[in-house]
């Protein structure tokens, strides 16, 4: 390959970024502005002054622009979580891990943008599974699990992908994210955590952590001990396998 063609293949990766970034650029500021119902695929093409055509290259449709824009912020939330989490002091308590960890996507349903993450949380459990925004989205989902999964074996010192903390990991993000996807209509204001503050979150937090613990202090018991099988609780945890073997990720996916 020459020098000029590389050149013009260089000159038209960085036009096509930029042509990307006024997009998004676009795209948010109208979302934000109407709502993703009120904004048609025209009118951020009209704005970002480009054709339809030069449009659907970067974007199949309005869905795939709505969630190229969101999942940047589902991004920042996380990244902003991690920063909490990490500037916590050695001996916090492991439940207010997980809160700053998850918080900043909670605290999404306060903003002006409300409405706007609700529908982004229900395209990423409903959307097409072949559309490659709603694809990237569940990536960055997986590593919010993946990193609370982390933090959960720390604090009990068992391998951060086992069953168990792959299991409680995602049932944080699942209580999470259903509360956010939940209409508007459908939500009682005294019991949305989100607009009642972190009450409620530390609740349920507390309640899946609390159950997480109880079940890794019960098998660190028995494994260091004769393992009691009298009862139908016990057998079936021997049959079914430990909570604490090391699975594949598709296979809690």
């Amino acid at each position: 390959m020459g020098p000029q063609i590389a050149v013009k293949i260089n000159r038209r990766e960085r036009n096509a970024m930029a042509t990307r970034a006024k997009i998004f650029e676009v795209a948010h500021g109208l979302f934000s502005e109407k709502g993703y119902d009120a904004v048609t695929v025209q009118q951020i093409a009209d704005k970002a002054d480009i054709g339809i055509g030069t449009l659907f290259y970067h974007a199949s449709s309005k869905t795939e622009l709505f969630l190229m824009v969101y999942n940047s912020s589902l991004e920042q939330a996380i990244q902003a979580g991690r920063n909490t989490q990490n500037d916590l002091p050695e001996d916090a308590d492991l439940c207010e891990r997980i809160i700053a960890l998850s918080l900043p996507i909670a605290n999404a349903m306060n903003s002006p943008e409300a409405g706007n993450f609700a529908r982004y949380h229900k395209e990423l459990l409903f959307g097409d599974s072949n559309d490659r925004y709603r694809r990237a989205g569940i990536d960055l989902v997986r590593g919010f699990e993946s990193e609370v999964a982390g933090v959960l074996g720390g604090a009990v010192h068992i391998d951060a992908h086992s069953l168990l903390t792959r299991l409680t990991a995602r049932a944080i993000f699942a209580a999470l994210h259903f509360d956010i996807a939940l209409p508007e209509t459908d939500l009682n204001p005294a019991t949305r955590f989100a607009s009642a503050g972190s009450m409620s979150l530390r609740m349920q937090i507390q309640i899946i952590v609390e159950g997480f613990q109880s079940i890794a202090l019960r098998h660190a018991t028995l494994s260091n001990s004769e393992p009691n099988l009298s009862t139908p609780a016990n057998r079936a945890s021997d049959e079914d396998g430990s909570w604490l073997n090391v699975v594949p990720a598709s296979d809690v996916s």
